[in-house]
């Protein structure tokens, strides 16, 4: 698992959040001409929702 700095929906709760690529970023990815750096970034906010569970 790939961590990341947590994007706005997340940073409230935790210090780190899981990288999540876009469904457009996936073949540069893969693709070794492209830095994985330039990929890696915090979704917009409103993305990802939070739920309580338990």
């Amino acid at each position: 698992m790939l961590t990341m700095e947590p994007g706005l929906d997340i940073a409230p709760y935790h210090d780190r959040q899981i990288v999540i690529l876009e469904r457009e970023a996936w073949a540069d990815w893969l693709d070794p001409s492209v830095s994985a750096k330039s990929l890696i970034r915090a979704l917009p906010e409103g993305a990802l929702s939070v739920e309580q569970v338990g």
